[in-house]
């Protein structure tokens, strides 16, 4: 299944630099909430690669299929074709395909590429971490010199709350940066080039992937208040492990 979901991974990319720094077809799906017509021609790609490869795979994903599923035996691939659009549509480089797959109640592989620089960062159940072919590691960092990652809510209530919290932990830690794609930033702690992720209103195609090589690296993962995560949850933390508990007590204060 690894070789499958890099397959498709890469086949994504290779659709979104066809489209990268062209005229893009917009849809506002929702306040600040926007696709691109490179989403769905990626989107359909991953869908076809897997379908062909898994026949009996079942779908969880951004722009077509975003009932969720218990995954059990059957696997279950969740999957986000252009993880920061926004960062796309306006030509900012940072932009990733998240795919993961979930079987008997864990995610199994878990795929994140980044095609601008060809980043690749990929995770197998109980077998490691890598970008390309480098083991990675969380970051062995304190809250003082900690690098924080955070992501905008779009909505205005929820976006409140996220200023509140980088208010609380801003003082704390070395730097805060707001990276447009939670694929990259759960591999950027990951990779230990950063140490906190949070965010309020994350779906499982945004997760599934970057957690399985968050934990796969040796980092924690969990809800803001700590409590052990579900995939559908919205709220996220994601830390180095060293810092978790500290970030949890941080975001209880607001």
């Amino acid at each position: 299944m690894l070789q499958l979901a890099l397959k498709a991974a890469h086949s994504a990319g290779d659709i979104l630099m066809q489209h990268y720094l062209q005229d893009h077809t917009i849809h506002h799906k929702g306040l600040r909430d926007i696709t691109t017509e490179a989403d769905y021609a990626a989107e359909e790609q991953v869908i076809s690669i897997i379908h062909a490869g898994c026949p009996h795979a079942r779908f969880v994903t951004e722009e077509t299929h975003q009932d969720q599923i218990n995954f059990d035996s059957s696997p279950t691939w969740f999957i986000d074709p252009l993880d920061g659009t926004t960062n796309f549509a306006r030509g900012l480089p940072e932009f990733s395909v998240s795919i993961a797959m979930a079987q008997n109640g864990k995610v199994q592989v878990g795929v994140v590429y980044e095609p601008i620089t060809a980043q690749c960062f990929w995770a197998q159940l109980g077998k490691g971490a890598y970008l390309n072919q480098e083991r990675l590691h969380v970051s062995d960092r304190r809250m003082s010199d900690a690098l924080a990652l955070h992501d905008w809510p779009r909505k205005p209530e929820p976006r409140a709350q996220m200023a509140q919290l980088i208010a609380q932990i801003a003082p704390l830690v070395d730097g805060v940066r707001s990276r447009g794609s939670a694929a990259l930033a759960f591999c950027a702690v990951a990779a230990g080039w950063a140490d906190i992720y949070f965010q309020l209103t994350l779906q499982a195609w945004d997760v599934a992937a970057g957690l399985l090589i968050l934990e796969e690296a040796g980092g924690r993962a969990s809800g803001l208040d700590g409590r052990p995560y579900s995939i559908y949850q919205p709220d996220w933390l994601a830390t180095n492990g060293l810092l978790h508990s500290d970030c949890i007590a941080t975001c209880q204060k607001t």
